[in-house]
């Protein structure tokens, strides 16, 4: 693992936490079809602007107790976590990848799923622009691993045809994202048609092909698999046994699918054996 100073970390937590503000931007108003960068950021209760002092990350809410400078209306403290989340993102990334292109690319993709989280979470819809962010960072991952060891990244499927014998090679990410989507997509539909309402939607389906063009087709997709359906699991008990819920109630599925991909690119490493074992003999 790479160690980084602490001066490094620092200015990663800034530079992360900087990010997160505008991941708070993006959570709001993106589902609400608003501008990302018009109007400025204001306070949404008295419409004032918010300046540099309002805006610094994380700081700016401890030093203001969570209310606005101006007319002393409390803020959300989501705002805060997203902003210190993506700053420890930033951090965690460098420190076990290292400053390289691929810590970079897992920060983006995380990125995309923090903010998955919570739109799911407060408008049960997963936009498309988000898990082609995703996916589209699985492929260029692929793509740099084909080209650098060749058809040893790759898939092959073979057959005798005759006396001649046939191999097609395809990309590990490309059969990833086929593989996820499909499985995740026959979950949907035999689920609509046992329960006769709709059980897991399309951007359900969407988010874990994404994850398959990250993860590939392998053990380390199966371990997502099996790790969504545990904390699926874990959160619907629990807010059933806290009442939050009833048994028939919906309850998104995106933000455990978020949830355990973050978990899957930061530590899949790790994660995946332990899992697996209880599996596999």
């Amino acid at each position: 693992m790479p160690g980084l100073s602490w001066i490094v970390s620092v200015l990663l937590f800034l530079l992360g936490a900087s990010i997160g503000s505008f991941l708070n931007v993006i959570i709001y108003r993106f589902p609400r079809a608003k501008s990302l960068v018009f109007p400025p950021s204001h306070c949404l209760s008295c419409g004032a602007r918010l300046t540099f002092v309002d805006l610094i990350p994380v700081l700016s809410y401890l030093l203001l107790r969570g209310r606005c400078r101006h007319c002393g209306k409390r803020f959300s403290i989501r705002y805060m976590l997203v902003e210190a989340a993506a700053g420890l993102l930033a951090v965690g990334c460098a420190h076990l990848f290292g400053l390289t292109a691929y810590a970079l690319g897992v920060f983006i993709a995380a990125c995309a799923l923090i903010v998955i989280f919570f739109i799911d979470l407060d408008h049960m819809i997963i936009p498309d622009q988000l898990t082609g962010i995703v996916a589209a960072v699985g492929l260029v991952f692929d793509g740099y691993r084909l080209a650098v060891f060749g058809r040893e990244q790759t898939i092959a499927f073979s057959e005798q045809i005759g006396s001649q014998h046939y191999s097609v090679y395809l990309p590990r990410s490309i059969v990833g994202l086929v593989m996820a989507g499909g499985v995740f997509l026959l979950i949907a539909w035999v689920s609509q048609a046992v329960f006769k309402k709709p059980a897991m939607g399309m951007g359900d389906v969407k988010l874990a092909a994404a994850m398959g063009a990250m993860l590939g087709p392998g053990y380390a997709f199966l371990s997502y698999f099996v790790l969504c359906i545990l904390i699926g699991a874990a959160v619907s008990v629990l807010l059933i046994v806290l009442r939050l819920r009833r048994r028939r109630d919906y309850v998104p599925f995106g933000p455990m699918m978020a949830v355990a991909g973050l978990i899957m690119l930061l530590w899949g490493d790790a994660v995946a054996p332990w899992i697996l074992n209880w599996y596999i003999p």
